[in-house]
């Protein structure tokens, strides 16, 4: 691996929605990609809408050919043996637990060859952890990718103490080549610093509309227009997936015991209800076509001014 200068295929381990956010890039971008899931059936349809988003010319951007050269570099596997055998880096996006993630990581130490690189695409945990359950910690990072399907062309990148330098330049340089900005945190920190920030926002603007002070979409009008964003808070919680986010928030409340940071149980009841925000369709906005990318949303214009 040393004496290669960039990743040309990795193993996807977990395609939901940052998942496939990873995936789309390194495909379009000329990356092979082997596709995992627990199940072939979930590994197949997260193929398929990776596969209509690629050929959607407002989405990628791709002329036809392009587009059907970036497909054909999609692979799926119900075997993650198979998904590791032939790749540069095994890249996971499984939900946001610990414990969870550090058996996925060791599972992959064990079975990727050892010349693999490894990375996290976590949110608000730490790096050494994971590192250390991969049994490889100098070949791990960790990532946090924004959606270039959403022109969020970013990336954060943390690593652990033991991080060699010929992984940081590996990982930076997939970063880069898949046409990703990357947002270096120097120290091992919960949630890069960045989502530290975030996570305070989420916070108080979940609790003040469990609280009902505000609708989500007044709190959106107001960011949007003092932040000049393109959505606001609600709707980047609906884009996200309000499991993921609710999976977060427990992170840190079960780190704390502190009631202030578990989630509101009025966001627990919509998740219960299966509002699970863009992914399927009901969030705090309706999906496809939501409100705040309707002409005359932003400034309560009718139909919108409740």
């Amino acid at each position: 691996m040393e004496d290669k200068k960039w990743i040309k295929k990795i193993a996807k381990i977990g395609v939901g929605t940052q998942g496939s956010a990873v995936a789309w890039a390194c495909a379009v971008n000329g990356i092979d990609v082997n596709l995992y899931m627990r199940t072939i059936d979930k590994t197949q349809r997260a193929r398929d809408k990776l596969k209509e988003q690629i050929l959607d010319t407002s989405i990628s951007g791709l002329p036809r050919k392009k587009a059907e050269e970036a497909i054909a570099r999609l692979h799926i596997t119900p075997d993650l043996e198979e998904a590791l055998s032939d790749v540069d880096l095994a890249f996971e996006s499984v939900y946001e637990d610990l414990e969870y993630k550090k058996k996925v990581h060791a599972d992959i130490g064990k079975i990727a060859p050892p010349q693999v690189l490894i990375g996290s695409n976590m949110s608000s945990l730490l790096c050494t952890p994971l590192a250390e359950a991969s049994g490889r910690p100098d070949k791990f990072f960790c990532m946090n990718w924004g959606d270039p399907r959403h022109k969020q062309w970013f990336v954060m990148v943390m690593w652990n103490m033991k991080t060699s330098e010929s992984t940081k330049e590996l990982a930076l340089g997939w970063a880069r080549n898949t046409g990703m900005l990357p947002v270096i945190a120097n120290k091992d920190t919960p949630g890069y610093g960045f989502n530290k920030v975030w996570r305070e926002v989420k916070r108080e603007c979940l609790a003040l509309w469990a609280d009902g002070v505000f609708a989500p979409f007044d709190m959106d009008r107001y960011w949007i227009l003092c932040f000049g964003t393109r959505i606001g808070p609600f709707a980047m919680m609906d884009e996200i997936g309000l499991d993921t986010i609710r999976d977060v928030e427990m992170q840190y409340y079960n780190a704390s015991c502190n009631e202030c940071d578990k989630p509101p149980q009025k966001l627990l009841d919509m998740i219960e209800a299966g509002k699970l925000g863009k992914k399927n369709g009901k969030g705090f906005y309706s999906y496809p076509n939501p409100d705040y990318e309707k002409e005359g949303w932003l400034y309560k214009k009718p139909p919108f001014d409740k």
